[in-house]
C-alpha cells in the first residue's frame, strides 16, 4: 500500500535526520521540509536562545532571515514570544496585529510577511526557541497546518536538546583533560603523587577564588605556581 505524499514526505524527512550529524544539518533539513509539508509556508526559520541572546539558524531565504532580525533589532514578534514561553504564536495580518505594531509594519514592508506561525522548541520543559514559518499570504497557516509544524517543532527540539548533550559532554572531557594535565605538572614540580596533586590545585582554587577549569587552564599555561591569592605553595600534609 502506497504512503500519501505527506506521509511519505514524512518518512524521507525521517531517513534524512537520521543521517545528519550536525545541528545545522538538522535544522536545514526541517526548514526545508516545512515549505514542503506545511500548507502555506514560503519560508522557514528556527530562532535558538543562546544565555541572553537570540540567534537565527537555517533560514530557508531573506523573508524569513529579514523577518527575524527585524525581530531582534525591535524586540517584539511572535518569534520571539514563542522562544520566550508561548507554546504557539499565530498571525493571519502581521500589518494589522496590535501585538506587534512595529515588527509587523516593518516585516511587511521589508520582507514581503503577512502570515506569521511560530511553535516553541522545548527541552525538558523549558522554552529554547521556536520553528517561524512565514508566508506573504493573509491567513494561510489553518489547523492542518499547524498541526504539521508542531510534528517538526518535536524533531527540531530533540535535535537541540541532543547537541546541547553533546556540548556538555565535549566541555567535560575539555575539563578534565586539563585539569589532568595541570596535575601532571604539580606532581613534577613539587613531587606529589596524583591524589595530591589535585588537593593542591583544589586548595589554590579556594584560596583565590578561581574556578577549577580555569585555575588549571592557568597552571597548563603559565606553569605550575600559586596563583596571587596564596604567597606560599600550600602543599598539602605528606
Amino acid at each position: 500500500m502506497a504512503l500519501d505524499p505527506t506521509a511519505a514526505a514524512m518518512a524521507a524527512l525521517a531517513a534524512e535526520l537520521d543521517g545528519a550529524s550536525e545541528l545545522h544539518a538538522t535544522l536545514d533539513a526541517l526548514t526545508r521540509a516545512a515549505r514542503t509539508l506545511v500548507t502555506g509556508c514560503e519560508a522557514a526559520s528556527v530562532t535558538i536562545r543562546r544565555r541572553r541572546t537570540l540567534e537565527t539558524l537555517a533560514p530557508t531565504g531573506d523573508m524569513a532571515r529579514v523577518a527575524d532580525q527585524l525581530q531582534y533589532d525591535l524586540g517584539e514578534g511572535p518569534c520571539l514570544d514563542a522562544a520566550h514561553g508561548d507554546l504557539l504564536t499565530i498571525s493571519s495580518d502581521v500589518a494589522s496585529d496590535e501585538r506587534w505594531p512595529r515588527w509587523g509594519r516593518a516585516a511587511h514592508e521589508q520582507a514581503r510577511v503577512r502570515s506569521i506561525l511560530a511553535v516553541q522548541l522545548s527541552s525538558r520543559g523549558e522554552a529554547q526557541g521556536a520553528l517561524n514559518l512565514f508566508s506573504s499570504a493573509a491567513d494561510a497557516f489553518d489547523a492542518d497546518a499547524v498541526a504539521t509544524a508542531s510534528v517538526l517543532s518535536v524533531h527540531a527540539g530533540v535535535a537541540l536538546r541532543s547537541s546541547k548533550l553533546a556540548d556538555d559532554l565535549s566541555a567535560a572531557i575539555s575539563s578534565r583533560l586539563l585539569i589532568g594535565q595541570a596535575q601532571g605538572l604539580l606532581m613534577e614540580r613539587y613531587r606529589l603523587d596524583a591524589d595530591a596533586a589535585f588537593s593542591l590545585l583544589k586548595r589554590w582554587s579556594q584560596t583565590s577564588n578561581t574556578k577549577l577549569r580555569v585555575l588549571a587552564e592557568r597552571v597548563v599555561q603559565e606553569g605550575p605556581t600559586p596563583p596571587a591569592a596564596s604567597a606560599q605553595p600550600a602543599l598539602p600534609d605528606p
